[in-house]
């Protein structure tokens, strides 16, 4: 729920586009290289995300920052709390 969130938040934003992907095998929608490729930025949610990326898409992200938000599974789909902790861990990075 925390990357749908993610995707919702930023999907009428005019300057930013955003897809979220899980790493489990029971994700609607899975990370892939294609994915990665269009990213400019990859944002992951918690330690093993990244880990699943290095070990899975070493080369699609070996040049590429990573940006853990550390946002641990416990909230539901549009939490109020993790729309907050959402915008105000990416804010940073979209002001670049």
């Amino acid at each position: 729920m925390r990357s749908r969130t993610a995707e919702t938040i930023y999907a009428e934003n005019p300057f930013h586009k955003a897809k979220s992907a899980g790493v489990t095998k029971g994700a609607k929608v899975k990370v892939t290289s294609e994915l990665l490729h269009w990213a400019d930025m990859i944002f992951v949610m918690e330690d093993e995300h990244e880990e699943y990326l290095r070990e899975e898409f070493w080369n699609e992200i070996r040049y590429r920052e990573v940006i853990n938000l550390d946002i641990c599974d416990n909230y539901y789909f549009m939490d109020p709390e993790l729309i907050e902790l959402i915008k105000t861990n990416v804010s940073p990075y979209l002001e670049r």
